[in-house]
């Protein structure tokens, strides 16, 4: 018996139908259970467990026989009504009609439940496990003829409603054709089919092997290849490496009608790789995700698909996955590249990953760009695996049979060559240090002469250069200088505490505050314990803080605990987070930040004071107010004209604050503020180089490299017209130090420390770079004097050190730069000429080393010599 099927909720009737049909005397009861399924149907939609409940009770009162058909018609209902509690419920209740029939042996109506169940198959929650039940009752009530093709529809239509097909689905459908005595052909049509109807559903692992080798007997009709390349996963990353989904493209003569251009996928051949790489580079692991690497089969696929690819002329993102992670998968841009597939040039600041595997490696050391960059990864192995051959640093020395490693080797060494002779002395040394390190024995043998061009290096120009751009010697700030002395030193400042545009320098047993005007207020305090207290200068007078207590200046006598209940803000001003506080270390702290914000930047117009943390969203900035802060993100009018068109703003190194009244700030000033607008381009394949902009204007271009930290500021050295990006020292351990880095060749050229933390001391001692709007030149007709340097007096001075160290450069420089008379430049000139000098002796003793290697192996290479 066969009932129609209902297409509204309202429709629904079958237990009232089948029992006016079956059991009239019960009429009265379906009727009243129907009535009362239609009457808490809607309230499903938001509790559909409680509307279960409920119909089990209601189920309780009809008699066994009308159970099944009130269960299938609650199902139906559930269906109609949609939503996802709806969905959820509806296969319980289909289950429950089962287990009445089953539970009060109940005969079942063949047309009524093969009817029912591709119902609730096509609506896609028809459990698999119903699947296999189905086949089983089928199997033993229809006769295979009918039974064969019944299941076929079954499964065909439960995976065009959104359910994925069984891994077993093809052995399901092999046994029922069997039974029915249908052919290998008519198997792989049916399976051909279920996997066309199965696009956004997770299709196993298992079907696809499975499928590959029913294909790989039987093709499958040729008008379901089209929808085989549409089988992605839903979801924004796999649960598997997608290799199994290729195989069966490949066995069942897709991906040959896809290279005759037969078929093309939705998205284009290119569209369709890249959605594979952005699903595939991340899978499935634990509660997260974890890198994984393209299968095999996609590398046998590429140099089939390569043409086409090379035709549609997209290029291939190998690094964007839809995890929100990113990988680049060097081994893919290196295949991708050796068989002409257009790609994108990555970010230079992302690493490539496998590409010591790759077998395209020779293809990948080519290219223009990417070539230094892959030998740049290679030659750094040594450092982090264990693994690396004794003595083996360079790209030559891990790949000797991969002729293309020698010459972007020597690119690189000419490189460093260039930096040792013309950049700032800190770029110098960094630059000696890598050709050092790169040149290993193969290297050596491979790049002939290399020695005497070094040697040729005159590590003179980074000293001239140093002397014509400024020492940082020679600014300062008078009123910072008079309290580092007035405090012993350097040495003798223990903490620096902002409160701008206050600082606070505490020593051993004393604190002073000064700003722009000069020395504020001083007030000593005993150390008990030998704990330094955070001294902060607030509206007048110092706050003193140690050990969890407090005491303000004007009121020594009331000591209070520091209790967040008590007063935040006194709390949060009276803390110092060291490295991580970025407040502190900038020297922009306007006012006491709220506890999630304490240790991040923060700007100021002079109107409201923003802070920037991801406490509400990811690296964004929000206005602190009375009442805490703003959940709403917003940047000063001072960044109102956007980055400009294909850029995006850097969040994390925008600075904005209003300067003093009088103050002519180094890093550039307009209308009393002064700030830096960062931008990078906004997209994955931007080159990772940031666009700077000061408050007047000025603009620069600068990479964050390993080398140095993000940028801070521009700063225009006096005098000299050459302008410098200051950044932040690299990572935790030099953060406390600032790096001026030449615009014109984006080089380092100087260090300064910005905080008594720092590990290097031997640095000049700068204040936080906040404070660096204060900065002036020291003695300007000392620094005019610099200027005037040429090779002959930089020799001179030079010389002068290796006789008689710093005393002969004194010395010297009273001879030759009479007009170097103030104390601290003289110190500077002292500390490049020596740095100069180190930088002489290191390059003779490499020069020794590199010539003493080559004669080891010529003398190995010689007739009787050990190589022989």
């Amino acid at each position: 018996m066969t009932f129609a099927l209902p297409t509204s909720r309202d429709q629904v009737s079958l237990l009232v139908d089948w029992t006016r049909e079956n059991r009239p005397a019960d009429l009265p009861a379906a009727e009243k259970a129907q009535q009362d399924m239609h009457g808490e149907l809607p309230a499903a939609v938001r509790k559909a467990d409680r509307f279960l409940r409920f119909m089990d009770r209601r189920a309780e009162d009809l008699p066994p026989e009308l159970r099944p058909w009130f269960w299938d018609g609650v199902t139906q209902a559930l269906l109609l009504q949609g939503g996802d509690k709806c969905r959820w419920a509806a296969p319980r209740a289909h289950a429950r009609a089962r287990r009445a029939e089953a539970d009060h042996g109940l005969p079942v109506d063949p047309d009524h439940h093969a009817s029912h169940t591709l119902f609730v198959a096509r609506s896609g929650v028809l459990p698999a496990k119903e699947v296999r039940a189905f086949q089983t009752w089928i199997t033993q009530t229809l006769p295979p003829e009918r039974a064969y093709p019944a299941l076929t529809g079954l499964i065909t239509a439960r995976a065009a409603g959104g359910s994925a097909p069984a891994a077993g689905t093809h052995t399901l459908l092999a046994k029922s054709a069997k039974a029915a005595g249908v052919g290998e052909q008519e198997q792989s049509r049916a399976l051909a089919g279920v996997l066309a109807a199965s696009r956004g559903t997770a299709v196993p692992s298992a079907l696809f092997t499975g499928a590959a080798g029913v294909f790989a007997r039987t093709p499958p009709p040729a008008g379901h290849l089209a929808a085989f390349w549409e089988l992605f996963p839903p979801g924004r990353y796999a649960k598997n490496d997608g290799g199994t989904w290729l195989r069966m493209l490949d066995a069942s003569g897709a991906v040959d009608a896809l290279v005759r251009g037969e078929v093309t996928p939705e998205a284009g051949v290119a569209g369709w790789l890249q959605r594979f790489v952005r699903l595939h580079l991340f899978v499935a692991s634990g509660d997260g995700v974890i890198v994984q690497r393209m299968p095999p089969e996609l590398y046998a696929l590429l140099p089939r698909l390569a043409p086409r690819l090379r035709a549609e002329g997209r290029l291939l993102d190998t690094w964007t996955s839809g995890s929100g992670h990113g990988n680049l998968d060097g081994m893919l841009l290196a295949a991708c590249l050796a068989h002409g597939i257009p790609v994108l040039i990555p970010p230079r600041t992302m690493e490539l990953s496998y590409i010591k595997d790759s077998p395209h490696l020779g293809v990948l050391l080519a290219h223009p760009v990417l070539g230094p960059r892959a030998e740049l990864q290679i030659s750094r192995l040594h450092r982090h695996h264990t693994g690396a051959p004794p003595g083996v640093r360079s790209a030559i020395g891990f790949y000797p049979g991969v002729p293309e490693a020698v010459p972007v080797v020597r690119v690189r060494a000419e490189g460093c060559l260039s930096r040792v002779g013309r950049a700032g002395l800190p770029e110098a040394r960094f630059a000696l240090g890598e050709l050092d390190d790169l040149l290993d024995g193969a290297a050596v043998a491979a790049l002939e002469g290399i020695e005497d061009e070094l040697a040729a290096v005159d590590p003179l120009r980074p000293l001239l250069r140093a002397l014509h751009g400024g020492l940082p010697e020679e600014l300062g700030w008078p009123a910072f200088d008079e309290a580092v002395a007035e405090l012993g030193g350097p040495g003798g400042v223990r903490r620096l505490c902002p409160s701008w545009p206050v600082l606070t320098l505490v020593g051993a047993d004393r604190a002073i505050a000064v700003d722009h005007t000069g020395r504020r207020d001083s007030i000593g305090f005993s150390s008990g314990k030998g704990e330094i207290p955070v001294v902060r200068y607030l509206d007048g007078r110092f706050l003193v803080a140690v050990s969890g207590s407090a005491y303000w200046s004007d009121r020594p006598g009331d000591t209070f605990v520091l209790a967040p209940t008590a007063d935040p803000d006194i709390v949060n001003w009276s803390e110092q987070q060291s490295l991580r506080d970025e407040g502190e270390r900038s020297g922009y702290r306007f006012a006491p930040s709220p506890s999630q914000h304490s240790v991040m930047r923060q700007m100021s117009d002079g109107t409201a004071v923003w802070v920037h943390h991801d406490y509400f969203e990811r690296y964004t900035w929000h206005v602190l107010t009375g009442a805490g802060v703003e959940k709403r993100t917003s940047l000063p009018g001072f960044f109102a004209g956007g980055p400009g068109e294909g850029m995006r703003w850097d969040s994390e190194h925008l600075s904005l604050v209003r300067l003093p009244e009088g103050v002519d700030s180094p890093l550039g000033h307009k209308d009393g503020l002064s700030g830096l607008r960062a931008a990078v381009e906004d997209h994955h394949g931007g080159t990772g180089e940031h666009v700077l902009e000061g408050a007047d204007g000025r603009r620069a271009r600068h990479l964050v490299r390993g080398a140095t930290g993000g940028p801070m500021g521009i700063l225009r050295f006096p005098g000299t017209g050459v302008d410098l990006v200051v950044t932040w020292g690299p990572g935790y351990g030099r953060r406390n130090e600032a790096f001026g880095v030449a615009v014109e060749d984006d080089t380092l050229q100087w260090e300064v420390r910005t905080s008594p933390d720092s590990g290097h001391g031997d640095l000049p001692f700068y204040p936080p770079v906040g404070f660096w709007h204060f900065l002036r030149p020291r003695d300007p007709g000392s620094s005019a004097a610099l200027r005037g340097a040429d090779p002959g007096r930089a020799r001179a001075l030079v010389d002068a050190h290796s006789a008689e160290g710093a005393a002969g450069v004194l010395k010297a420089l009273d001879e030759h730069l009479p007009g170097v008379v103030r104390e601290e430049v003289r110190a500077g000139v002292v500390r490049v000429v020596a740095a100069t000098a180190e930088l002489g002796v290191r390059r003779e003793k490499l020069v020794e080393r590199v010539r003493a290697d080559r004669a080891a192996l010529t003398g190995a290479r010689a007739p009787g010599g050990a190589g022989a």
